[in-house]
């Protein structure tokens, strides 16, 4: 009798401290959600981490606003694993939710500046990106753009085509699309070691490119494109691979140019080198009157999953000039909401 209670009891004590141990694990799981950042602010250049406390991983992108379901997506390189394509949801600008990989690199020797846009007639999604390999031994070289297609802001995306835009090599891209007119173009380094600026029209369901194709003759890269009062504004950085230069900005009253350089629009930049970030897309946002985002990454030297982000506002003066100024932290309210 001794011998069964002396078991019975020995079970009942292992059972309560694998249960005590579950409760310790499940606080601590409630515990880690609770202590999820939640952000009311951009901190430019700092760690920005998800809904989940990971670091966001989504470089050289852009983002979207579909106005049905009242969200922000914001795409770009995961040079985490999965490579591709990530996706990340908001309501505010602030906080982002992974949504994954939503276009796998697989075999795809470089994927860079992915470029989303929603079609509201196929009400369908179509995603622009820079699709290279190895050519002749050397790297870089076939410079193509890849286009791919999905019903769903979170993939996944299937490929469609790549080539190069009317036989032109293709490598960093920037995109605009007209609120008016539904038009979009795609502004890309071209040539030979990006030796120019192109800017192509799309189709407009937005899955090929037309031969309204003309040359900015700018030797630059990272393009990123707005439009205030009828003028185009072209930003761009220096080709200087992962190393931040200086920005430099073109305006136009057509979008197909001609271009005027005008200068850096970094104000008070000692370091020369945009706010030590390179431009990937400027980002309208909607409720705000002139409310333009610039968009950059801080590479620090290299293309890494942890690189960072420099999110700040963009001023057009009533004289005409871009103007991006530093900003340790900001949010919205900078911006004059619409009526």
């Amino acid at each position: 009798m001794r011998k069964i209670t002396q078991k019975t009891n020995d079970s009942a004590t292992k059972k309560i401290v694998h249960l005590f141990f579950i409760l310790i694990v499940l606080n601590l799981s409630v515990f880690a959600q609770q202590q999820q950042p939640k952000y009311n602010s951009f901190i430019p250049g700092e760690k920005w981490l998800d809904t989940e406390g990971i670091h966001i991983d989504s470089h050289g992108g852009n983002i979207i606003y579909v106005e049905h379901e009242k969200t922000y997506y914001w795409y770009g390189e995961r040079r985490g694993e999965p490579r591709g394509a990530s996706c990340y949801s908001s309501k505010d600008l602030y906080n982002w939710k992974n949504e994954g990989t939503v276009l796998k690199k697989g075999a795809i020797k470089v994927f860079e500046r992915p470029k989303v846009i929603y079609d509201k007639i196929k009400k369908q999604y179509v995603m622009w990106f820079h699709y290279d390999g190895v050519l002749d031994g050397k790297n870089y070289r076939i410079a193509e753009l890849g286009v791919a297609i999905s019903k769903e802001p979170t993939g996944p995306f299937v490929i469609k085509d790549h080539y190069r835009p009317n036989g032109n090599e293709s490598r960093d891209i920037g995109m605009y699309i007209d609120p008016k007119t539904q038009k979009a173009y795609i502004g890309y380094a071209a040539g030979h070691i990006n030796k120019t600026i192109r800017m192509v029209e799309l189709s407009k369901d937005y899955q090929s490119t037309t031969i309204n194709d003309i040359d900015i003759d700018a030797h630059c890269e990272g393009p990123g494109i707005l439009k205030k009062n009828g003028i185009y504004y072209l930003l761009t950085s220096e080709c200087s691979g992962w190393t931040p230069n200086q920005g430099t900005y073109y305006t136009a009253s057509n979008i197909m140019g001609p271009y005027k350089k005008q200068g850096n629009p970094f104000i008070g930049d000692v370091g020369n080198n945009s706010f030590n970030s390179q431009p990937c897309y400027i980002f309208k946002i909607p409720g705000y009157k002139d409310a333009y985002l610039y968009m950059g990454d801080r590479w620090n030297g290299r293309a890494s999953p942890d690189s960072a982000y420099v999110f700040l506002p963009i001023t057009i003066t009533s004289e005409g000039n871009m103007e991006i100024h530093w900003h340790k932290e900001w949010d919205l309210s900078l911006f004059t909401p619409e009526k």
